[in-house]
């Protein structure tokens, strides 16, 4: 910040006078020449309290959203289930001959397969916890990028307006600036009092130029924005995420290469299969693998569907494992009783 100070101050009362409204709110007038008092009103409605804190705010906001990766990355242990090692596994075998590829898929079965019983026990808490704490984390990103667009507009006092940014883009847009909006100013102004020889108090008024603010403006309005973008692509991928392996055929599509379209039970056992073998703690460890790799996740959800399978009718004749090729993916594969 530097200021416009008068003649008659030396240079430690010009010195003492920026520090000062630097660290004292300022405020903005749009007439560059004070021919009159400003009312109190219009000096609360304008000041600026902000540019001495920016990046600060800055730093906070972006702790603020480490939070959430931070707590899921907690969880993954309170509930004891890996899912970067699904995830990292499913991605490094994809590429893999048939043979090796093979024995990870039917140890990410084991490994998966252990883990659900584990929440299928009696003293487990609930057969949906991980899902459960998937979505509240979900939600927590939404509430956190929600109250940092409400508290943007409260920190640099546009807490009347939260489509600020909006209409600062539209206003650059058109040419007008700030010394018509008022809207980050460079051009501000300070009163203090300076106590005279007398006893008295006078009351001053410099004013000072706020450079920052040609960089907190592109800065503060990029990131209104990212919070917009940020609450609407969460909220889109969460409900989506949530309604695809909510579904049957999520399941299906996944199963698709043993599907017997002449077998009227199978569908049936698709459904039992899903929603109380893998429960939707297995279905999103499924829909992570599928993220990372297509066949990786049918040839997981086929080893722990054969499982299911032995386990309702033990008498069911089980096909031999194998991964699946692209020939397998054309023609589905039908399994004999």
């Amino acid at each position: 910040m530097e200021c416009w100070i008068p003649r008659t101050y030396s240079g430690q009362w010009s010195q003492f006078a920026e520090n000062y409204c630097f660290l004292k709110d300022t405020y903005w007038y749009p007439s560059a020449e004070l021919f009159q008092e400003v009312p109190e009103y219009h000096k609360e409605r304008h000041r600026l309290s902000y540019y001495q804190w920016s990046s600060m705010y800055m730093a906070l906001a972006g702790i603020a959203f480490m939070i959430p990766k931070f707590l899921w990355k907690m969880s993954q242990s309170y509930t004891d289930m890996d899912l970067i090692y699904f995830c990292d596994t499913a991605q490094a075998i994809q590429s893999d001959n048939e043979d090796q590829r093979k024995d990870k898929v039917r140890e990410m079965a084991k490994f998966m397969r252990t883990k659900i019983t584990a929440l299928h026990a009696p003293r487990s808490c609930s057969n949906v916890r991980m899902s459960t704490i998937y979505g509240a984390v979900k939600m927590l990103y939404l509430l956190i990028a929600l109250g940092q667009f409400i508290l943007l507009g409260y920190f640099i006092g546009q807490k009347r307006d939260l489509l600020w940014g909006w209409t600062l883009f539209i206003n650059l847009l058109n040419g007008v600036t700030w010394e018509t909006t008022g809207m980050f100013p460079r051009i501000t102004f300070c009163d203090f009092q300076v106590r005279e020889m007398d006893g008295r108090n006078r009351d001053e008024t410099i004013q000072c130029l706020i450079g920052i603010n040609e960089f907190n403006e592109k800065i503060f309005l990029f990131f209104w924005f990212w919070l917009v973008f940020l609450f609407f692509v969460t909220a889109f991928a969460h409900v989506y995420n949530a309604l695809q392996i909510s579904k049957p055929y999520f399941i299906n599509s996944l199963l698709y290469t043993i599907r017997d379209h002449h077998d009227a039970g199978q569908k049936k056992m698709f459904k039992e299969f899903g929603d109380k073998y893998l429960t939707m703690d297995g279905k999103l460890i499924l829909s992570f693998i599928k993220s990372q790799s297509d066949l990786v996740a049918q040839e997981v959800a086929i080893e722990m569907y054969r499982e299911f399978e032995s386990m309702k009718n033990p008498r069911i004749s089980i096909p031999s494992s194998k991964s699946i090729t692209h020939h397998d993916m054309k023609e589905p594969l039908t399994i004999h009783q």
